[in-house]
């Protein structure tokens, strides 16, 4: 009789978590590809979205009327493309193959120009890409761990080695100043534009599979494996809280805080998106996203202040969720 109570205790407990007790309004808004995504963004503002097909077809499309806004040329193509990225007005496309990143004009439907870029290792490899909100510069990180910090007006390039592993996160702060990265040695760092020298950085016992922060650049919220997911201040990287689950194991990889609530959403490797408390570190709920194939996972995600959430996945599916039942 003990066991049986012990068992039914920790069933209820792992049932606790999985969402389906949480009313979550959500739809499936359009399905944009028919082929699978290598990448693909949500832009800033909602607007538009860029995939990039295992094709290699990139396309930036009107979210409202689900129309291409603009088709990169097969012929300007940089193969093959391994990372894409659309900048915080819109205005910009940047895509990368291993060692050239391109420049292309949204709004003039047109290549800029392109530039090489090398690690410290001579076989090292583009990891990762990121552009500041001003557009004027970007960080190229490699699979050595090495870091390329590039003015775009002027062309000067600073490179420094700041991690031992491939470098998979980038993110600028919002004046362009201080930028935060993670890679797969465990470290993040916390750096200033053309400085080598870190504001803070720390380390954890396995590699970082998840990395973002929030919109005033004040917190940061760290995955290192399954290990343990943090969010803790961006200055000094103090703890603010740690996310408490039931299951054993838990793999996060997208990440993002919900503007003006106190809401963190997460997706793993697998179909599932999961909802936080940031001030207890609690979790609210995981759901199933939609999904055409198996193991389809979210790769963006995009938050409104009237407590929508747009999730795009591999499959090129857009989701609408209402968190308006969340809101903390």
């Amino acid at each position: 009789m003990r066991k049986h109570v012990v068992f039914t205790i920790f069933f209820l407990l792992l049932l606790s978590g999985c969402g389906q007790d949480i009313p979550l309004a959500e739809e499936v808004v359009h399905q944009f590809e028919a082929e699978p995504l290598l990448t693909g963004q949500i832009s800033d503002d909602g607007r538009l979205l860029l995939t990039v097909t295992t094709s290699e077809q990139v396309k930036i499309w009107r979210a409202a009327s689900k129309q291409v806004e603009y088709q990169v040329p097969e012929s300007e193509l940089l193969k093959p493309v391994r990372h894409a990225l659309l900048s915080n007005d819109n205005s910009l496309l940047l895509i990368a193959n291993y060692d050239t990143l391109g420049v292309w004009s949204v709004s003039g439907k047109a290549f800029i120009h392109k530039v090489q870029f090398n690690g410290v290792d001579s076989m090292a490899a583009i990891s990762h890409i990121a552009l500041s909100p001003n557009n004027g510069r970007v960080l190229v990180a490699m699979t050595d761990g090495s870091l390329n910090m590039a003015d775009l007006n002027t062309r000067l390039n600073n490179r420094f080695k700041p991690h031992a592993r491939p470098i998979d996160f980038l993110l600028f702060g919002n004046q362009g100043e201080l930028f935060l990265s993670g890679a797969q040695d465990g470290k993040v760092g916390l750096w200033q534009f053309g400085s080598p020298k870190p504001l803070f950085e720390k380390e954890f016992a396995h590699r970082v599979t998840s990395l973002s922060v929030d919109h005033g650049f004040s917190r940061l919220f760290v995955s290192d494996g399954l290990n343990a997911q943090h969010i803790k201040t961006l200055t000094r990287g103090d703890e603010v809280t740690k996310l408490n689950y039931s299951a054993r194991f838990k793999v996060f990889r997208k990440s993002l805080f919900i503007p003006s609530t106190q809401l963190l959403a997460t997706s793993s490797s697998k179909s599932h998106l999961s909802l936080w408390n940031t001030q207890t570190g609690d979790e609210l709920g995981t759901w199933t996203i939609s999904t055409q194939r198996s193991g389809a996972t979210i790769i963006s995600m995009h938050a409104t202040q009237t407590g929508k959430l747009y999730t795009l996945n591999s499959d090129a599916m857009l989701q609408r969720w209402d968190l308006n039942a969340l809101t903390l």
